[in-house]
């Protein structure tokens, strides 16, 4: 059964395991270039959601939502403190997964790479014949 409105992240946190499917299934790209572009995030975390479900973990869209952001967090402000000390990125347990996902590229400049006419070839996340 599906957690009750009432339940929150909080008292559910997220197992080892879970987080590992998790940021799996945010590495895809087409989920990066979604959250990147003009499709409502929504819609992502709900895709998001319902994939973690067909993987046996009840997670509503907006506890991946939550998820995502404190990781984004957590993220950055281990990038920033590893870039002094160079110590924490390994303590992390989640930062080779996330900077496989969001240390190539700015976080949030997707918007204008999908308008750059020097390169037709890749016009765009949603046709790529799948």
């Amino acid at each position: 059964g599906r957690p009750g409105p009432g339940s929150t992240s909080s008292s559910n946190p997220w197992s080892n395991e879970e987080v590992k499917i998790f940021l799996s299934l945010l590495a895809d790209e087409r989920i990066q270039c979604e959250l990147d572009g003009s499709v409502r995030n929504e819609k992502i975390f709900q895709g998001l959601a319902l994939a973690m479900s067909t993987h046996g973990f009840e997670r509503t869209s907006k506890q991946c939502r939550e998820k995502i952001k404190k990781l984004k967090a957590e993220y950055r402000s281990v990038k920033d403190h590893g870039s002094r000390s160079g110590a924490d990125r390994r303590h992390w347990k989640w930062f080779a997964e996330m900077d496989a996902i969001y240390g190539e590229r700015p976080v949030s400049n997707g918007r204008e790479s999908g308008v750059d006419t020097a390169t037709p070839a890749h016009t765009g996340p949603r046709d790529n014949g799948e």
